[in-house]
This record gives structure tokens, sequence and C-alpha cells, in this order.
């Protein structure tokens, strides 16, 4: 198999010699690369393909992404999805995802504001992402992994199963991942 660095736009072959593959397409019996990456040329198969190096980050079903909370309704939470953990580039497409009342915890959830709050970063589970993104933190790992106290904007530190400010000596309650507080260096 043969590969060389290609770039958008460039012709890499005709479509009686090869079927264009992934990364590439074809106009007027030409096969030209979509994007910068590497050309790899089968010749069995009689096939070409380009692999880009870095692809987008496109969101799908089991990505575990971290997010911001935006807004807070009575059955749900809007998350504004900043990264898919695990990767370094920025998501592509929609990024506005909501968590519903029954994908928060694996208990009743009587109420979304007593789980999360506006700013609060959460980790969670893709679980929809067409027509609309849906997100679930059910599960020990998914939940609030960073909050600041609603009174005085201090961080939040993790006293068992709540979260306290030393600051003003306020309890909040989090729906919390298991690893709050420390969840910094994954993320």
């Amino acid at each position: 198999m043969k590969k060389r660095l290609v770039l958008p736009g460039e012709m890499i072959g005709t479509s009686e010699e090869f079927l264009p593959g992934e990364g590439t397409f074809e106009e007027n019996g030409k096969i030209f690369s979509k994007n910068v990456g590497t050309l790899e040329i089968n010749e069995k198969e009689k096939t070409v393909n380009v692999k880009t190096v870095n692809p987008p980050v496109v969101l799908k079903n089991g990505d575990i992404v971290i997010g911001t909370i935006r807004d807070v309704k009575s059955m749900m939470a809007i998350v504004d999805v900043e990264k898919v953990v695990g990767k370094n580039r920025r998501i592509t497409g929609e990024n506005i995802g909501a968590v519903h009342i029954s994908k928060i915890a694996s208990g009743y959830v009587k109420d979304v504001g007593s789980e999360c709050r506006m700013n609060d970063v959460i980790r969670a589970k893709v679980i929809q992402t067409v027509p609309s993104l849906q997100l679930s933190m059910v599960g020990p790992e998914f939940g609030i992994v960073r909050a600041v106290c609603e009174k005085c904007r201090m961080p939040l530190e993790k006293d068992e199963d709540k979260l306290f400010c030393r600051h003003c000596e306020r309890t909040e309650t989090r729906k919390i991942a298991n690893d709050y507080g420390t969840a910094e260096q994954k993320i």
C-alpha cells in the first residue's frame, strides 16, 4: 500500500484506475482529495482513501463529554458541551445538549435545580445526537466535577455526599461525580 501527503482539491487518480474511498470525491472521472491527509492507495482493492491526520470531533453516541450548565429548567438542564474526553480538538456541529430529569441520576429526582446549577461543570455521556443532543449523568463517574457556591461564588469542596463552601460555611447538594475535585487531571 502506497502512502503520501495530499492537499484538498489535489487530483489523486481517475475513476478508470481506482474506486474513490474515504476522504475523496469524484468529478468528471477524476478523483480528488477532500482534505489534508495521507493518501492511501490499495493496489489490490484498486481504491484510494485520504486519512485525515487530526480529524474534527463530531459527537456520537457513547462519547464522554465535559460541559457547563447554561440553564436549569423544571424538567432538564441545558449544557454547553465543550469537549470530548480524550480528544484535543473543538467539537464541530451541534454542541448544546440537554440532560432530562430522568437522566440525572439512577433514582428519582424531584427537582433538577437540587442536582445541578448554572455554571456547574459536568461530565456526561452522549445518548442521542439526532434530532437533538441528549446527555446522561446516570452512573457514579458522571455528574458535577466542579461547582461554585451560590452565595459567594467560591469553589465548593466535596464533603462526603455533599458540597461545602469553606468561605461562607454553606452546604449545597448536587449530583456529583465520584471523582469530584480530582477530576481536573482527567479533563
